[in-house]
């Protein structure tokens, strides 16, 4: 084991875009357990939008982080020392333990409090870095979010933007399962090839590169769009709300295209375009399903397993590259899950 515990803290509020300058790399000594307490050595570290938005002042959900404060962030680990009766050394956890090698815990907390508890994990279920994935919170989203806000039907048209990411590569295919008719928005032609021919959309749009990108949208969504999967927010989804089916279903998961701004954005009145459509809106986090973590990630193994899910992981190594990472990942550098390794897994 090695003798110090690595960790990233926020050594800066960003303005707009963050830069690298806003983390620092401190180190310390490894933490030992108390009575009632144990050791994890943090194997994956996840990188999700959501991380942005907690390095604010104040958030919507979940607790702002402080200068000097770990950044905030899901890992699987492994149990290496316990003081505890019901953790054994070996165990395999996931948990929001932080940007950090090695974190102590004491088994308590409640998942629905934003991640303060541990979910074991079962080897058997996939890869451990699964578990900050497919099999874990990216999946229950993308899972929950179409099952319970979208509910396709067969043969409706379901729009996903950020489709080649975490989320929307696992919403998208979950839809098709459902019969629908499925279009992802992606910002390379290397992503827009992964959608149409590994994960099997429908239909494949570079929303960088379209010489005029509502009429993209119009031609791949001949009938309108009767599901619109928002992972981005910002001017594309102003477009979507210009071409809504009547009684469509618009579920907003993120926001990723205005995490970054500095002011409230001007927008234009989607207002009148929902109520023309009779569309409803659901905002989704996941953290309102916690009680059926089980149910998802169950079922998003076994669809692994019967080769009806696909998943792309991006995984950079070592704690010093996590900023790098994280900094790539919000501008649309990853293919599926962004990662980072930290140790090997066992």
């Amino acid at each position: 084991m090695a003798d110090v515990n690595r960790r990233i803290v926020l050594a800066a509020r960003p303005e707009g875009a963050p830069r690298e300058t806003d983390f620092r790399l401190e180190q310390g000594p490894i933490p030992r357990p108390g009575p009632g307490q144990f050791l994890i050595r943090n194997l994956y570290l996840s990188l999700d939008p959501y991380q942005r938005g907690r390095m604010n002042p104040s958030w919507r959900y979940g607790r702002g982080l402080e200068i000097g404060d770990t950044m905030i962030g899901g890992t699987v680990g492994e149990v290496i020392e316990s003081n505890h009766p019901a953790y054994r050394k070996g165990e395999i956890v996931e948990g929001l333990l932080g940007w950090q090698e090695y974190a102590l815990h004491d088994g308590l907390g409640e998942r629905a409090n934003y991640g303060l508890g541990l979910t074991r994990i079962d080897p058997a279920r996939g890869p451990l870095s699964t578990a900050l994935g497919v099999n874990g919170m990216p999946g229950e989203t993308a899972y929950f979010s179409i099952i319970e806000a979208a509910r396709p039907k067969p043969g409706d048209t379901v729009v996903v933007t950020g489709a080649a990411g975490a989320v929307g590569s696992l919403a998208g295919q979950i839809a098709k399962l459902f019969g629908a008719r499925v279009v992802g928005l992606a910002g390379s032609d290397a992503k827009v090839d992964y959608l149409v021919n590994e994960l099997g959309f429908d239909v494949g749009i570079n929303y960088k590169t379209a010489p005029d990108l509502m009429q993209a949208i119009r031609a791949a969504c001949p009938d309108r769009i009767d599901v619109y999967y928002d992972n981005v927010g910002g001017p594309i989804a102003d477009m979507m709300f210009r071409w809504l089916n009547r009684h469509s279903r618009i579920v907003i998961v993120g926001r990723i295209a205005q995490y970054n701004d500095a002011k409230m954005r001007t927008m234009p009145d989607v207002f009148s375009q929902i109520m023309l459509a009779r569309a409803s809106v659901i905002g989704f986090v996941v953290y309102d399903y916690d009680h059926r973590t089980e149910e998802a990630r169950n079922r998003m193994a076994r669809w692994v397993k019967e080769g009806k899910i696909r998943y792309a992981e991006t995984i950079a190594k070592g704690i010093e590259r996590a900023p790098e990472a994280f900094l790539s990942m919000l501008t649309g550098g990853n293919t599926g899950k962004q990662l980072v390794q930290l140790y090997p897994p066992p």
